[in-house]
């Protein structure tokens, strides 16, 4: 199998440039998978360079050949409220409040930031319907962002009698919100999402009226305040709790989705977010995607990307430290071509990998389910530097 595997990769690859910005013909090894298509998923190691070269790349080609509306991001949608103002002003400072409170997270690096600087460049190019909107489906892991959210979509005018009070506490809250992030104030925050909540429900049409177009974002932020303690705060075990918010953010998904205008998403996710079939006994973002009955069913391409002698920075510290993920029989091929950047299609007709089994990332098992039942391509990465955190300026 290992020489069916090599023979089969030297002959459907392509190596990947970075320069030309709208030269996409080191990826016209993936034009004629895009028919039909409407959901196209890069998965990543966090805090890697390339990941972002990569990321802006892609984009652009999913906007010149598939013609993709909107960016699904892997952040709270609180988070995409404000880069969305952002791109629709250019207004920095925008940006930089979102990103401060991520410091101590891989989120607060540079390659990361400046991407969303590029897309503000690169919208430019379009007229206001066609320019690429951001959405995010995440948990609100950062309650300081969500109750900013909540607070910037309230009305100028005075809130109705009903509902006055409780936003008049939400205001209060967010004011005296302490940076530190104690565990005590996280849960005076979190008791308050949740008298919201029921708020919400018993005066769903005053609030509606009050809030008009925002009063989605409203009730979806709020209630990912309440998810967030949910997944993180219960004694679950990894696979729990990536069950938990993987099916959060597909219904996240699912009611933003249908409230927007039609149109082909693009995201680069984390590794895992993007199996399209479940893996053991977690069952991942694009699993969802993929389900009998599901719109994207068949029409989402997966992407994963592989590292090769590469540095990773780490969350807390920002240590770097490598990483290697690539198999043994994928390397050897690699090896061989050279390059520092390789795209493999792993679908194209008589792959050895609609054979080859998933193994399992977590416990290497290997798994029924086969490769290509996960993903379609491997980006092969040779060298990479960590990206850098984001420096006290921010």
């Amino acid at each position: 199998m290992d020489n069916l595997v090599n023979e089969y990769l030297v002959t459907n690859y392509s190596r990947i440039f970075f320069q030309g910005a709208h030269d996409f013909a080191d990826l016209a090894i993936m034009d004629s998978d895009l028919a039909g298509k409407e959901m196209f998923l890069t998965a990543e190691h966090h805090a890697i360079k390339a990941n972002a070269q990569l990321r802006i790349k892609f984009l652009r080609y999913f906007k010149e050949k598939a013609n993709i509306k909107y960016y699904l991001a892997e952040y709270p949608y609180s988070a995409t409220h404000f880069i969305n103002k952002y791109l629709e002003t250019g207004d920095t400072k925008i940006l930089k409040e979102i990103y401060r409170p991520l410091k101590g997270t891989y989120g607060w690096n540079k390659d990361d930031y400046d991407f969303w600087t590029e897309l503000y460049e690169y919208n430019q190019d379009f007229a206001e319907e066609e320019k690429i909107q951001v959405i995010g489906i995440d948990i609100e892991h950062q309650l300081s962002g969500a109750y900013r959210f909540l607070i910037d979509v309230l009305p100028e005018q005075e809130a109705p009698e009903a509902i006055k009070d409780i936003l008049a506490r939400v205001v209060l809250a967010f004011d005296n919100y302490n940076a530190a992030h104690s565990p005590q104030e996280w849960r005076i925050l979190t008791k308050l999402a949740g008298e919201l909540n029921k708020d919400i429900a018993e005066k769903e049409g005053i609030y509606q009226d009050y809030l008009g177009d925002r009063f989605l974002g409203f009730r979806l932020v709020n209630q990912n305040m309440l998810n967030r303690a949910e997944a993180y705060e219960g004694m679950h075990s990894d696979e729990e709790f990536n069950n938990i918010r993987d099916w959060m953010m597909y219904c996240n998904f699912q009611i933003i989705h249908d409230s927007l205008p039609k149109g082909k998403y693009y995201g680069q996710w984390g590794l895992n977010h993007t199996f399209q079939s479940k893996e053991k006994d977690i069952k991942w973002l694009a699993s969802y995607l993929n389900d009998v009955g599901s719109f994207f069913r068949n029409k989402t391409i997966s992407i994963v990307y592989l590292y090769d002698d590469c540095g990773q920075m780490q969350s807390g510290n920002y240590a770097v430290e490598k990483i290697n993920t690539l198999m043994p029989q994928i390397k050897k091929a690699n090896d061989f071509l050279g390059g520092y950047v390789t795209i493999y299609r792993l679908n194209e007709e008589g792959s050895p990998f609609f054979e080859i089994p998933m193994q399992c990332t977590y416990t290497d098992e290997m798994l029924e389910k086969k490769v290509t039942d996960f993903y379609q391509y491997i980006v092969c990465i040779k060298g990479s530097e960590a990206t850098e955190p984001l420096n006290d300026t921010y």
